[in-house]
């Protein structure tokens, strides 16, 4: 029993830094850039980025909690539960898939935002 709760511990760190992999900025070309979104205008464009336990959108923050990972031949997938919001509080179930240096997050069901690549100096 103690020889699989040491495995267990010590095994921990190691799923903990894959998902690192998923931690800096994602977006578009145009994202990466905070370029205008429409020419002329004042709003930008913004990439998504995350981090340990948050995931921003412009001014949009979302409170993940994680799901375990699932290691792919060119990448992995994992999930977390997104509560996004500040005064009303929404809930996604968020799937994240890496596949080949891109980045596909999936909101609910339905929606989908992607592929994204890395932008640069992140």
């Amino acid at each position: 029993m103690r020889a699989i709760l040491m495995i267990i511990l010590l095994a921990a760190p190691a799923l903990a830094d894959d998902r690192s992999v998923l931690f800096g900025a994602w977006g578009t070309e145009t994202q990466c850039a905070r370029a205008p979104i429409k020419p002329g205008g004042t709003a930008l464009a913004e990439p998504y980025e995350i981090g340990s336990d948050w995931l921003q959108h412009g001014e949009i923050w979302c409170r993940l909690n994680w799901f375990p990972i699932e290691p792919r031949g060119d990448g992995l997938f994992t999930g977390a539960r997104a509560q996004c919001g500040e005064d009303s509080i929404r809930d996604y179930l968020l799937r994240m898939t890496l596949s080949g240096g891109e980045l596909t997050l999936g909101w609910g069901v339905f929606r989908s935002t992607g592929p994204l690549a890395r932008c640069r100096g992140q």
